[in-house]
Formats: C-alpha cells, sequence, structure tokens
C-alpha cells in the first residue's frame, strides 16, 4: 500500500503498518488533566450560585425589601441552622453570637450579631447578599468569606433564622411591621468603610 503524506511524497509501507492503519487511522487524542479545567468549573459554580442567590430574591419578589426570612422559625430550623452558624460562623462571630473583640471600633472584625450588635439594623435581603457574598474593608481586604459555594440558598436563610432567633421579640415585631426601614449604615467605622467604597 502506499500512503501520501503532506509534502506529497508516496510512503510505502509494508504489511504491520498497513494493519495498524487500518485498525485506527486516525492517532489517539491524549486527554488533557482534569486539574486544568478546575479553574474554569471553579468560575462557573460562582456564577451559577450567584443567579441562585439572586433567583431566591427574584422568588420572594423584585423588591429586596419585601424578601423576609419566616419569624418565628420552627424548632427544626433553628437547630438546622445553630449546626450550620456553629461550623462556618463560630469561629469569627463567637459561639453566642458575641462578635470578635473591638469590633464595635474596627470594621474589620467580626461584629456581634445578637442584639447588642447591629445586625438587626440590615434587611433580611441585605443579610443573605453578605453572607452569600462575602464582605470587605474599602481597602480590598477580605473580612468574611463569600458562603455562596458551600452553603445553599436554604442553609443561608437557616443561619439567618437562627441568628434572628437571639433577637428580641419586640425587634422581630419591629421588623415584621409594613412601615418597618433598615438602616444601610451602623456604625460609624462601618459609615467610613461605606463612604470609601461609594456604598
Amino acid at each position: 500500500m502506499t500512503k501520501v503524506l503532506g509534502d506529497e511524497t508516496p510512503v510505502r509501507l509494508n504489511g504491520e503498518a498497513e494493519a495498524s492503519l487500518a485498525a485506527e487511522p486516525f492517532p489517539k487524542r491524549i486527554a488533557a488533566p482534569a486539574s486544568s479545567f478546575l479553574p474554569a468549573v471553579l468560575v462557573l459554580l460562582g456564577v451559577v450560585c450567584l443567579f441562585a442567590a439572586g433567583s431566591l430574591l427574584l422568588r420572594q419578589g423584585l423588591r429586596p425589601e419585601e424578601f423576609r426570612i419566616v419569624q418565628p422559625a420552627s424548632h427544626a430550623e433553628r437547630e438546622a441552622g445553630f449546626a450550620l452558624y456553629r461550623a462556618n460562623c463560630a469561629s469569627c462571630h463567637g459561639a453566642f453570637l458575641g462578635g470578635a473583640a473591638g469590633w464595635r471600633s474596627d470594621p474589620g472584625v467580626a461584629p456581634a450579631l445578637n442584639e447588642s450588635g447591629h445586625a438587626s439594623n440590615h434587611s433580611d435581603a441585605d443579610l443573605f447578599v453578605r453572607i452569600a457574598a462575602g464582605a470587605r474593608t474599602a481597602d480590598g481586604r477580605v473580612t468574611m468569606p463569600a458562603f455562596r459555594s458551600s452553603l445553599s440558598d436554604q442553609e443561608i436563610v437557616s443561619v439567618l433564622a437562627y441568628v434572628m432567633s437571639w433577637w428580641p421579640d419586640e425587634e422581630l415585631r419591629r421588623r415584621a411591621g409594613a412601615d418597618w426601614t433598615f438602616q444601610a449604615v451602623c456604625t460609624p467605622a462601618e459609615a467610613q468603610v461605606s463612604a470609601k467604597a461609594g456604598l
């Protein structure tokens, strides 16, 4: 058998090469290592999670201020939220939601989430987005990681339901009122960070 190569030079094949060519007319492709796809997969997962968080807000209504965590939460949801809080949040925000030392003056440390803190001044939608997307200081330092890749939308809601179960009943009633509005900025330190970040 004569095979013509790319340079138009005829090449004579022996029987063994001819049989090999007939059995396998195209060269085998070498698969790319799986690790080269990892960054693309992680980016894709991040985008999917971002859209999932947005879709949860949209399902609740087009206006973020109308997105509400059901209160009082069921015992089962508080238990689920407690387990998730303990695993993901307690190391920074404290076992009893008291925050890191100096949180009142330093916006770079984890604030209290109980009634002594300012979390109750944020809307449910704002709290949800802060957990999903994480938080940074004005100079770009990460103060809280984004949990959208490690917690589902429902798990974030469960964590918030648990946190809110620590708030006084009068605070929950105030937030449930039709005329409730949240303060976008809660502390002087946070006001400085927000101003620098243009928020």
